[in-house]
C-alpha cells in the first residue's frame, strides 16, 4: 500500500514517537486505556500526534517532542515558540475535562513543578497563587507570570489566575527517555501478550502493533 506523502506517512517511521504509540496500545490491551487515536483529522489533529481515552472518559491529547533544537531542556519560552502552549490552549479550551501532554526525554523542571503543585492544591486558584506561587520564591513567581503572558492571560486579575490554574492542572510533561532502557521496558510490556504456544516474540508484538497503527491512522483503536 502506497503511503501518503508528508507528515502522516512519516510519523510512525519516527522511532521515538512510534515506540510511544505502541506503548499506549499496550495500555489499551491491558485495559489501562479505552482507546488510542493516532494522527486524527480535523481539530483533533491540530498540534497533537495522538490522543488517548482514559476509562473515566478523560481525553488526553499528546504531542511527542524528542528534541528542542540543541537544548537539553524546555523553557516556558521554548514551549511557546514551538507552538506547544498554543496547542495545549486549543485542546483544553474545547472541553473542561480534556488534558494535554508533551511527551519528551527533555526536562522542564520549573513548569513541571508548578503543574504538579496545581494538581496537589486544594483546588482554589487564589489559595494556589498565594501559597504555592507567591510564597515559594522569585523563580516560581516569574515562571507563573511568564506562563500567563505566553497565553495572553493577565496574572494580576483573579480571572486570569483562575484560567492559568485550570490549564496548569491539566497540562502534563510526560518523561519518556530515548534510551535502551525505555526500549527494553517496551519489550517487557509486550512479552505478556505473546502466546506461549506460538513462535511469536515480544519484538514481533511491537512490530505488529506499529504496523497496525500505520495502517489505521486517524481511526479510534480500542
Amino acid at each position: 500500500m502506497a503511503l501518503e506523502p508528508g507528515g502522516r506517512a512519516a510519523k510512525l517511521g519516527n522511532r521515538y514517537e512510534g515506540r510511544w504509540v505502541v506503548r499506549q496500545l499496550l495500555r489499551v490491551l491491558n485495559d489501562d486505556l479505552l482507546a488510542v487515536t493516532c494522527e486524527a483529522v480535523g481539530d483533533d489533529e491540530r498540534g497533537v500526534d495522538l490522543w488517548v481515552e482514559h476509562p473515566d472518559g478523560v481525553r488526553q491529547y499528546q504531542q511527542c517532542k524528542i528534541r528542542n533544537a540543541s537544548k537539553d531542556h524546555w523553557s516556558i519560552a521554548d514551549l511557546a515558540h514551538q507552538g506547544i502552549l498554543a496547542a495545549m490552549k486549543l485542546h483544553l479550551d474545547r472541553q473542561p475535562t480534556n488534558q494535554f501532554a508533551i511527551v519528551t526525554p527533555l526536562t522542564s523542571v520549573l513548569l513541571h513543578d508548578i503543574c504538579e503543585s496545581a494538581r496537589s492544591s486544594s483546588g482554589d486558584p487564589e489559595e494556589f497563587f498565594s501559597f504555592q506561587i507567591e510564597a515559594i520564591g522569585q523563580d516560581r513567581r516569574n515562571g507563573f507570570r511568564q506562563f500567563c503572558q505566553r497565553l495572553d492571560l493577565n496574572s494580576n486579575t483573579e480571572e486570569g489566575r483562575a484560567q492559568a490554574f485550570s490549564y496548569l492542572r491539566r497540562f502534563f510533561i510526560e518523561p519518556w527517555p530515548d534510551t535502551n532502557a525505555s526500549r527494553e521496558d517496551l519489550i517487557g510490556q509486550a512479552r505478556m501478550h505473546v502466546c506461549m504456544d506460538s513462535d511469536g516474540t515480544p519484538s514481533t508484538v511491537v512490530a505488529v502493533l506499529a504496523a497496525f497503527t500505520q495502517d489505521n491512522l486517524g481511526k479510534r483503536l480500542d
